[in-house]
């Protein structure tokens, strides 16, 4: 049991700092409680929501919390945020300006980020598979960990001040762009298109390009799971490989008949 649920409300009023974190039985954080700076409330089972009028907040940790389903948009001071394995939550707010670091993995309904979170300097979002994309915005950036995101097709030039990077296993990024000067970290093993993991895909860019707009719009569910794979990778684009033409010509004809407008050689 937590303060929470021991504790009068009366006693709880004036607080700045709380911890709820582990409590099986709390299900709502007192909105009373308008004076708290730093709120740890994560791992609460039955915890489904925050209350927006704790606006003077300025780091909530509110991970793994399956019922919590959004974050307040009045909490415009918050500077620290982890809400990893919130199952429910879709959206981080673009209220959100002051953050300076954003934990966010493993949020299966995370379909973006917003593009106003300028001052944001470290950002954890691997296992997020409907993600598609980090706003080029997030200028500050230092630390970005996006692995496992199947969805991600780059990495924005414009994170020249990123020096640690984590972009494993997105398999349809094709580059890392060369204004990344400062970078000292960099981790992009099961990315196989870039260079650096295997010299040949580079001249197949154009059909890899076609085969990410494919994968993003067409017949999705048949290729999240082997798409991944650097055998299936070197089958389909392997110039010297029978089977690979075979199979190009055959997403040749699939693609023109969904869209015959578009339709282009894949060789």
């Amino acid at each position: 049991m937590c303060l929470i649920c021991t504790e009068p409300l009366d006693s709880l009023a004036e607080m700045v700092w709380l911890d709820c974190s582990w409590c099986d039985a709390v299900t709502a954080i007192p909105p009373e409680m308008v004076n708290l700076v730093r709120l740890n409330c994560h791992d609460c089972p039955r915890l489904a929501s925050i209350p927006d009028t704790l606006v003077d907040l300025v780091c909530l940790y509110c991970y793994n919390c399956p019922l919590l389903a959004s974050i307040p948009s009045t909490l415009v001071d918050l500077m620290e945020l982890s809400c990893t394995k919130c199952l429910l939550i879709s959206s981080i707010p673009s209220s959100l300006v002051k953050l300076v670091v954003l934990y966010c993995a493993g949020c299966p309904l995370l379909v973006s980020l917003p593009d106003t979170l300028a001052q944001l300097v470290e950002l954890v979002c691997p296992d997020c598979p409907r993600l598609a994309s980090i706003p080029g915005e997030l200028v500050k950036l230092n630390m970005l960990n996006c692995s496992n995101c199947p969805r991600l097709v780059a990495i924005p030039s414009t994170l020249i001040q990123l020096g640690w990077l984590n972009c494993f296993n997105c398999p349809l990024i094709l580059s890392i762009p060369s204004t990344l000067a400062r970078l000292t970290y960099e981790r992009c093993a099961g990315c196989p298109w870039l260079p650096q993991n295997a010299a040949t895909y580079p001249n197949h860019t154009p059909s890899l390009l076609r085969l990410q707009r494919w994968f993003r719009t067409g017949k999705k569910q048949v290729f999240k799971r082997v798409i991944r794979s650097k055998a299936f990778n070197e089958f389909v684009f392997h110039p010297d490989r029978i089977g690979g033409r075979l199979v190009k010509r055959q997403m040749e004809a699939e693609l023109g008949a969904m869209r015959p407008a578009t339709k282009q050689r894949v060789e």
